[in-house]
C-alpha cells in the first residue's frame, strides 16, 4: 500500500483497502469471519477448515484479487496480496493463532510478497497433533 500511497495518493490507497475488503467479503462463505486487523492487515477465520483447505483458498483469493482491477488505478496496474495462514491447534489460544499467522505474512511478505505461506504451529503442536493422529488402540479385542 505504501507504493500505491506513494505513486497514486492516499485516496488511492484507500480505495484499494476497500477494494479488497469488499472483494474478501465477497469471497467468504456465510460461516467465514473476515475483518481488517491492522492498517492494511486483514483476517479471515475459517471454521471447520483444516490448513490445506485453508491454504487453498488463500492461494484463490491471491490469484482473484491479482486480476481484479481496480478504479483509481492504472488499467494495466494490478495489486498484490501476501497471506499467512495457520491452523488453530488443540490447547492453543486465539491470540498464539493470530500470531502463529502474523509469523507466516511476513514469512510471506519477506519472499517477494504476492505469495501464500503456512504455519504449521509449534514442535510442541506438532508432536501433539502427530500422537493424536496416530492409531487408536481399543482394548476391546
Amino acid at each position: 500500500f505504501k507504493s500505491i500511497n506513494d505513486s497514486f495518493g492516499h485516496a488511492s490507497g484507500d480505495r484499494v483497502i476497500e477494494a479488497f475488503a469488499g472483494f474478501l467479503r465477497d469471497a467468504a462463505a456465510d460461516h467465514h469471519v473476515a475483518g481488517r486487523i491492522g492498517g492494511e492487515e486483514f483476517a479471515i477465520i475459517l471454521p471447520g477448515t483444516n490448513l490445506a483447505a485453508a491454504r487453498l483458498f488463500a492461494e484463490g483469493t491471491r490469484s482473484a484479487f491479482g486480476a481484479l482491477p481496480i478504479d483509481c488505478l492504472p488499467a494495466d496496474h494490478r495489486c498484490t496480496a501476501s497471506f499467512g495462514v495457520a491452523e488453530l491447534h488443540p490447547a492453543e489460544g486465539f491470540s498464539d493463532l493470530l500470531r502463529r499467522a502474523d509469523e507466516a505474512l511476513y514469512q510471506a511478505k519477506g519472499s517477494g510478497r504476492d505469495c501464500v505461506r503456512i504455519s504449521i504451529g509449534s514442535i510442541a503442536a506438532r508432536q501433539t497433533a502427530v500422537a493424536n493422529a496416530g492409531p487408536k488402540i481399543s482394548g476391546r479385542g
